[in-house]
């Protein structure tokens, strides 16, 4: 389930943007399909870390709206949102996207999918035959 406020469904549709980039990006510098995806996975975040950057500064750059405490009398000013994706603000994706890239990339790397796994049981040497 995927829970935003505002415009924080945006940093998902950067992420989205970034991996169409990422993935002809890829297969144009390497063969390998590890690598490749794991270059698509960072195009991706550093794509989501910067439009979320972006978006969020315009969003809220100016002012805002000022109110005025009745009980106190103390001026209040409320600045816009650009909104949240999974209860983070849209201006934090800007750093938390390239780092969770990074890492996802890096565990791509050091366990690549036609690496050699543990042996299954299936693999096991046959059970010594019975002497009759």
């Amino acid at each position: 389930m995927i829970i935003w406020s505002g415009w924080g469904i945006l940093v998902l549709v950067f992420a989205v943007v970034g991996l169409l980039i990422g993935i002809p990006l890829s297969s144009a510098i390497t063969s390998d399909p590890d690598m490749g995806m794991a270059i698509s996975i960072i195009c991706a975040g550093l794509t989501m870390g910067l439009g979320s950057f972006l978006f969020a500064r315009q969003m809220e750059k100016g002012t805002g709206r000022v109110f005025i405490d009745e009980q106190t009398g103390q001026r209040v000013v409320m600045g816009r949102s650009a909104g949240s994706l999974f209860f983070v603000p849209v201006r934090y994706w800007a750093y938390a996207g390239p780092v969770l890239a990074i890492v996802f990339a890096a565990l791509l790397m050091m366990n690549p999918s036609g690496s050699e796994a543990a042996p299954t049981v299936a693999d096991a040497a046959p059970a010594a035959s019975s002497t009759m």
